[in-house]
């Protein structure tokens, strides 16, 4: 459930070749299939790049390499007839573990819904969350 409350984030856009990891998402309201950004929520008295690397750890058991801050994207949007605010801070990033360029299915270990990321090939028909990081990329991160 979306609180009335804006929420910090830290998510990495990483890239193989033309593939983007990135996890998956419905929303009833809007009939709609998306893509998320891989990361999550900033925590009190944490920075962006702790919480994306913390984040890594808890949801994939791996570490993150070469990481850059992008830019920084503020996202209004609803999901499933709820409005959502965030700050979102973008990241590129690469996986040190090799093992995570395999294409399959990751499940999100830290997530009490079943839920997973994969590799997906990348166009501007895919709709990737959050807002504005297609600018990122399409520059290849």
């Amino acid at each position: 459930m979306i609180k009335n409350r804006i929420r910090p984030i830290a998510v990495a856009i990483i890239q193989r070749g033309n593939k983007i990891f990135a996890g998956g998402g419905y929303d009833e309201s809007k009939q709609q299939q998306f893509y998320r950004l891989m990361g999550g929520g900033i925590k009190f008295r944490e920075t962006a790049l702790k919480a994306l690397k913390r984040e890594f750890r808890e949801e994939f058991g791996t570490e993150l390499a070469n990481i850059k801050l992008l830019g920084i994207k503020e996202n209004i949007f609803t999901f499933n007839g709820q409005y959502g605010h965030e700050i979102a801070y973008i990241f590129s990033a690469d996986f040190q573990d090799e093992k995570m360029y395999e294409d399959k299915n990751y499940p999100v270990l830290d997530r009490v819904s079943a839920g997973y990321a994969q590799w997906l090939e990348y166009d501007d028909d895919l709709l990737v969350y959050p807002q504005g990081v297609e600018e990122y990329i399409k520059k290849g991160a």
